[in-house]
């Protein structure tokens, strides 16, 4: 069975998560974790998108800040 394909998280290159659905890994930079760390990983990035994202009256826009 081929292995199943994902996006880095840290280099958002093509990695590649295990038959058994236990670990992902990327080849290009060297990153490994368990599927479920990935999965919480990847999750908090699609959130953080989604949160910069702002309706101007003519559209979606995508702004980058950081409130501390």
């Amino acid at each position: 069975m081929d292995l199943l394909a994902a996006r880095c998280p840290k280099c958002n290159s093509k990695a590649e998560v295990s038959d058994d659905m236990m670990i992902v890994a990327c080849k290009s930079c060297g990153y490994s974790d368990s599927y479920e760390n990935y999965i919480g990983i990847m999750k908090s990035k699609a959130e953080n998108m989604a949160d910069n994202f702002q309706f101007d009256g003519n559209g979606w826009i995508f702004v980058d800040c950081k409130i501390n």
